[in-house]
């Protein structure tokens, strides 16, 4: 049986091939429409599927046992913001994994988005509201934190620790048992064979904190 599903934040589409794809397994979810709150958008369709409205609809939702994914993820401060409204607005929240993912011996929270061709190691534990992009592989024993964006094609090693809020970009190595404070940017590409100080940006190879630009 199919359970009914809104997406909120319409923009990001990748997310309706990872639909396909679970559906092709199993029949599970009936896509209803998206949730946005710019007004611009009311009445509009995106990608075939309606805009029900912003997060005023999320009440009738919750009525109508609808499930509400946050596809919100252009930075982890918004993506909590807008996991927060859902929360409250009493709808539960899923994860989408793909059926390919092998996610045994795996302790995962809610509203996570694990994508195509990505790896995840024995014992590793995903915290909630987590993006993991293509091809990026979480090894064994690692930690991540909630609301943590991984770009695709990431590697972290083993008993790696990405903390709340950090920003992994595409093609970055987080080498073994590294820590990634909370809310730190790893710039694309950066092979980070060190620590990272909380809300610090790092880039380069191997990374260094970026320097703010002095004022002339």
């Amino acid at each position: 049986m199919t359970q009914k599903l809104a997406i909120y934040g319409a923009s990001h589409f990748m997310f309706l091939k990872l639909l396909d794809a679970i559906n092709h397994q199993a029949p599970t979810w009936e896509l209803m429409g998206f949730v946005d709150d710019d007004p611009q958008l009311r009445g509009q369709r995106r990608q075939g599927f309606p805009v029900l409205g912003g997060r005023e609809a999320l009440g009738a939702l919750a009525q109508e046992d609808v499930w509400v994914f946050n596809n919100v993820v252009s930075s982890p401060r918004a993506c909590r913001a807008v996991a927060e409204i859902i929360q409250a607005s009493g709808c539960r929240v899923p994860n989408l994994i793909h059926p390919n993912i092998d996610m045994a011996h795996v302790e995962i929270g809610q509203g996570c988005l694990l994508t195509e061709a990505c790896v995840v190691g024995a014992f590793a534990r995903l915290g909630s509201f987590i993006s993991v992009r293509l091809h990026s592989v979480i090894s064994h024993e690692v930690l991540v934190g909630d609301y943590v964006v991984i770009g695709p094609g990431v590697t972290v090693a083993g008993k790696a620790r990405l903390e709340d809020g950090c920003f992994i970009g595409a093609g970055a190595t987080i080498l073994p048992e590294v820590t990634v404070g909370a809310g730190a940017v790893v710039g694309a590409g950066a092979v980070v064979t060190r620590d990272v100080a909380p809300d610090t940006t790092v880039a380069g190879v191997p990374a260094r904190p970026l320097q703010p630009r002095e004022l002339p």
